[in-house]
């Protein structure tokens, strides 16, 4: 009974290997099949079909029109060419706007240039000095119908200062037809007067300047008319050297 039950053990392992072995050849022959439906239908994409066209009467020429099965290109080269249209598009605008906007500076330049020739220069006349100008003396001479009076300067006195002195006086009560003043010094009290200034009525003081510190010297101021008259002020005196 033992050897009856290996036995059929035996059996029964035979039986399931084999089976096993039955089933692998089954799944390789399967692989097999579908590799080469695979490589069939790859070859069959790649096969271009020729067509001969249908012969024409009266043409002994005969076309053939050839069907390829290649896949067409993408979209992406229209984007691209898209995309490269409007990049010179864009760069064409850019120089257009570039050469309007130089003629439209030079414009202006030609104008500007236009206004300022045709814009006339004003130059200002540049206003005389004090100095330059020339001053009305007064002259002894008569002028006109004799006065009714005559008067000589009052208060006239000399103050020191850094450059000398300065001579002061006031009008007279007589001061109808006066033409200005004389300022006349004489050295040492002895000798002729020398003028050192005829100033306008309207002027009522004179610099002089002192020389040096020998001798002395006397000052006069003398009121001058229009009819010619000339009437002497009070005389006074100062130290030193005076011009």
């Amino acid at each position: 009974m033992a050897a009856k039950k290996k036995a059929a053990k035996k059996s029964a392992a035979k039986k399931s290997s084999a089976k096993r072995s039955v089933k692998k050849s089954a799944k390789r022959t399967t692989a097999k099949r579908s590799t080469k439906k695979s490589a069939k239908k790859s070859s069959r994409a790649k096969v271009r079909y020729s067509i001969p066209a249908v012969p024409v009467s009266g043409s002994s020429r005969s076309s053939v029109s050839t069907i390829s099965t290649t896949p067409k290109p993408t979209s992406g080269s229209s984007y691209s060419s898209k995309n490269t249209k409007s990049k010179d598009t864009g760069s064409s605008k850019g120089i257009m706007i570039a050469v309007v906007l130089g003629i439209l500076i030079l414009a202006v330049a030609v104008i500007s240039k236009n206004s300022s020739s045709e814009s006339t220069t004003v130059t200002p006349t540049p206003a005389a000095s004090e100095s330059a100008a020339p001053t009305e003396q007064p002259s002894a001479e008569p002028s006109g119908a004799p006065l009714a009076a005559h008067g000589a300067p009052v208060g006239i006195v000399s103050l020191y200062n850094a450059t000398g002195a300065t001579v002061n006086w006031k009008a007279p009560a007589a001061s109808e037809g006066i033409t200005g003043y004389n300022i006349e010094l004489r050295d040492n009290g002895a000798g002729e007067w020398k003028l050192v200034a005829t100033v306008p009525a309207t002027q009522f003081k004179q610099q002089i300047t002192k020389n040096d510190s020998t001798g002395w010297v006397q000052v006069k101021v003398s009121t001058v008319y229009s009819d010619g008259v000339v009437s002497e002020g009070k005389v006074h005196g100062l130290p030193g050297s005076w011009s």
